[in-house]
């Protein structure tokens, strides 16, 4: 059952997670990009993953009392920092469409690349549940 649920496909789910979590934030960006005064946020989660592939276990809840149920697998949070690529405008807003569609075409590019890797990671466990057949 390790190979299943081993380190590299906890990774794999982790590095999914923060591709979504970051789709959803250049997709706030951009949304935002008429609105006066918005700066453009972006989320780091660089010194987290450098952790958790050193073996470093990620700081989970605390139990209180015996009975309380323990959380398994903790959800690792990025931090979000104001992306200030470029000047504000005249309204003060600093979104700038190119910077944030370059930041969404590489997501959807490493997205992608971890979903082709994971599906060949399944057919290959498939491979071998099937004994080669």
């Amino acid at each position: 059952m390790s190979l299943l649920f081993d380190r590299l496909s906890g990774t794999m789910a982790h590095a999914l997670d923060y591709r979504l979590i970051r789709s959803n934030m250049v997709a706030a960006n951009l949304a935002n990009i008429d609105t006066p005064g918005y700066t453009p946020v972006e989320i780091k989660f660089d010194h987290q993953l450098q952790s958790f592939l050193k073996g470093d276990k990620p700081i989970g809840l605390t139990t209180t009392n015996p009975h309380h149920i323990p959380l398994s697998d903790p959800i690792e949070q990025g931090d979000v920092e104001f992306d200030t690529y470029s000047l504000p405008d005249q309204k003060g807003n600093s979104v700038d469409i190119d910077h944030e569609s370059a930041k969404l075409a590489e997501n959807q590019m490493m997205y992608r690349t971890l979903v082709t890797a994971y599906n060949k990671r399944a057919n290959f466990l498939k491979h071998v549940i099937s004994e080669g057949r």
